[in-house]
């Protein structure tokens, strides 16, 4: 009777875990699907799986190296492909996969403890710390894949105690399949939190002496074999990743921005990643952060739950409390790091030169190391509870019901069923204005690139956010973007930041567009006038639509959706220059508005080496160039500093003469020639490198200069051309 109780108890617990992960999210703005993870899982995930099975992908950036794309070929991949399968709203899946990641988080915590033979009425307070914990916030809202090593750490733990005590392969095999269910999409939170079974091991075999080194090093070995076996599939993509994409990790967060967030107070609160506090003009990224860090209350909770849980490591005598009070330490040094940036401990010191390297700048996200910490503050606030109820039996059900309170009430996101942030979400529909354009696009009978106007740092429009844009998910032709994060090649990436920083700052020359657009295979511009764009202060609607329109060369528009003002939010209305500035007479343009480009160029095409023209200069200089009229996009086209590091190339190059353009920033003005005099001749000017390659091969700059090409002339502001 006795055992049947304990097994029915057992059980409540894992129900009471499952309603609380569940029913909070999926009551969570039904209906509406949140900016998490990647948008495409959503719109078609099944096109997600295909494209994941590659690691080029030729459809985006004008070509890239996918970033992470191969981790979605399992578990989140598939997850979403079942739903869509079965008909499921995407808000719905979505709520389910979040739900998922809760319970199986207080699942975990529940294995473990029955491992470690845990008796009494803390186990469901344990559960619920750590599921409820401040922890999950910080990525529930956009990036939830960061969650999984998160919801597997207490299962990773609890495997690694059976397989080390059991021997055998039966629990090493285990251990890999939950690796291989939560480390394909971000292995730095899976190497940080796999740091935790590592110290069990050598806890174990030195301080508990409950194991033999021979049991340690077996159960290591299985269990590394295993699960590196599982996972070479994602560890080679990671490795291809690094060797033939962009740094992506160089362009994202820098780990001085991770480390001015990780304070010890907040990484004692499960919190401390920068993201949790950011804001934008929208209001908060994260909105439950104005409570933890304004509200009064909260901040007496959330800390009160922390003491109450050190209380316990210091005074509740228990077999694994050295244990749990070494996964606090070693899971709060790392998550700290290098706070404060500019003195760091000495061990922060080491943390900053590390990231140093390309290796380190990967492994910058420490605050990813928290769940040890917030698994072990759970683990001891429940054993607390165990004492407390064993000293005064009486008072055990009181007390336990009070800290589960708090444990609730501590993620004011789950109880007020606000799990699914404002300012990230969109409705379940795309606006079929969308729908009708992409269709268009793919049925035009053009095969070339599609390229979005204006670039913005992140999707957001003004029907709903998304982050990632909607066209490369629906779109059956290749795309190109200005996003925040740059992808492709180091030259398409200069090229395309270049081109976009100029439609940002209204300084591009409407002459350099349908050049640009050529040299970039695209076949159609896509004006996207629907962005809510005081997000990021990108180009507002009317003056670049007339710029299109009017200006560039482009063939004539083909509208969808409504031509109604795109107005800024209420809170956000600029009344500033630009607004002042823009023709009232000009018309609004339809929210999406698609624009052929004439004589676009195949995306593969050949082209002989010989007579190219040589750009001396970078991206900037060849978009001056190209508004210049310069550039000739039908030419094959060579930056002069390919070819100075090159003998062979300039050889081919140079074998016949070619049209070489110097950008200069030097800020000289053309002089004109003295009054009542005869012109002076022009003197040539040429760069050494320019000096060096005609001298070497005998090359005619005087023809050069007398093709028609041009003169010397100001292209834009502090940048000339010469010849």
């Amino acid at each position: 009777m006795r055992h049947r109780v304990a097994r029915v108890e057992r059980h409540l617990v894992l129900v009471i875990a499952a309603a609380v992960a569940y029913l909070p999210v999926v009551f969570s703005s039904p209906g509406a699907v949140g900016a998490d993870t990647k948008t495409y899982l959503y719109l078609d995930p099944g096109r997600v799986l295909r494209s994941a099975t590659s690691l080029w992908d030729s459809d985006v950036a004008l070509g890239t190296v996918t970033h992470q794309n191969i981790g979605y070929l399992w578990p989140m991949g598939p997850f979403y492909w079942l739903f869509e399968a079965v008909g499921s709203p995407d808000w719905f899946a979505q709520r389910i996969w979040l739900g998922t990641l809760l319970f199986a988080a207080g699942a975990g915590v529940h294995f473990l403890l029955r491992t470690l033979d845990w008796q009494g009425r803390g186990m469901l307070v344990a559960v619920l710390a750590y599921e409820l914990s401040p922890y999950l916030l910080d990525y529930s809202a956009r990036i939830s894949a960061v969650l999984l090593p998160w919801a597997g750490l207490p299962w990773m733990l609890a495997l690694t105690i059976r397989a080390a005590r059991s021997g055998g392969w039966r629990h090493p095999a285990q251990f890999a399949l939950v690796v291989l269910t939560v480390g394909s999409v971000n292995a730095t939170s899976l190497v940080l939190v796999g740091l935790a079974p590592v110290a069990w091991l050598f806890h174990a075999r030195f301080a508990e002496r409950s194991i033999t080194t021979r049991q340690g090093v077996t159960a290591a070995l299985r269990v590394g074999v295993l699960s590196l076996g599982v996972s070479l599939w994602w560890i080679a993509g990671l490795v291809l990743q690094g060797g033939y994409s962009l740094p992506v990790t160089r362009y994202t967060e820098t780990y001085q921005t991770v480390a001015s967030a990780s304070t010890a107070p907040e990484v004692l609160r499960g919190l401390g990643y920068w993201f949790f506090y950011g804001n934008d003009k929208f209001g908060q990224w994260i909105e439950p952060s104005i409570e933890y860090t304004q509200g009064v209350w909260l901040l007496f909770l959330s800390f009160g739950l922390v003491v109450l849980a050190l209380l316990g490591a210091a005074l509740v005598q228990w077999r694994y409390r050295s244990f749990f009070v070494l996964l606090i330490v070693l899971g709060g040094f790392i998550a700290i790091g290098g706070h404060p940036f500019d003195s760091p401990s000495p061990l922060g010191s080491l943390f900053k030169d590390f990231t140093g390297t390309d290796a380190g700048l990967a492994l910058r996200s420490t605050p990813r190391a928290l769940p040890m910490l917030v698994l072990a503050t759970s683990v001891l606030l429940a054993t607390v509870v165990n004492a407390l109820s064993r000293r005064w039996p009486g008072w055990a059900r009181p007390f336990a019901v009070l800290v589960l309170v708090a444990v609730v009430l501590n993620n004011p996101a789950m109880w007020r069923i606000r799990m699914i942030e404002e300012n990230l979400q969109r409705d379940e529909e795309i606006p079929e204005y969308w729908i009708e354009a992409i269709e268009a696009l793919d049925d035009s009978g053009r095969d070339g690139r599609v390229m979005e106007l204006p670039g913005s740092d992140f999707a957001s429009y003004r029907w709903g956010n998304t982050v990632d844009p909607i066209t490369p998910g629906l779109l059956d032709r290749g795309y190109v973007a200005r996003e925040l994060v740059p992808f492709g090649s180091p030259e398409s990436a200069a090229l395309l930041t270049a081109f976009d920083r100029r439609m940002q700052e209204d300084s591009v020359d409407a002459d350099a567009i349908v050049p640009i657009a050529q040299l970039l295979s695209v076949d159609d511009i896509v004006h996207r006038a629907d962005l809510t764009y005081e997000r990021f202060r990108t180009p507002r609607p009317v003056p670049t639509a007339d710029l299109l329109d009017n200006r560039s060369g482009l063939g004539s528009g083909e509208g969808f959706g409504p031509t109604t003002p795109n107005v800024a939010g209420p809170q956000q209305t600029l009344l500033d220059e630009v607004f002042l500035a823009i023709d009232p007479s000009l018309p609004d343009p339809a929210a999406v508005t698609v624009y052929p480009v004439p004589d676009a160029l195949d995306v593969v095409r050949i082209r002989s080496l010989t007579g190219a023209t040589v750009l001396i200069g970078d991206a900037e200089g060849l978009v001056d160039a190209a508004g210049a009229g310069l550039i000739d996009p039908s030419r094959p086209l060579w930056f002069g500093a390919d070819l100075a590091i090159d003998d062979g190339r300039r050889v081919a190059v140079l074998a016949e003469p070619a049209a070489i353009i110097r950008m200069s920033t030097d800020g000289q003005e053309p002089t004109a020639p003295p009054p009542h005099r005869a012109p002076a001749p022009r003197k040539r000017l040429y760069s050494p490198v320019v000096m060096q390659l005609a001298q070497e091969y005998g090359l005619d700059l005087t023809k050069i200069e007398g093709s028609g090409v041009g003169g010397v002339g100001q292209v834009g502001p502090g940048h000339r051309l010469r010849l």
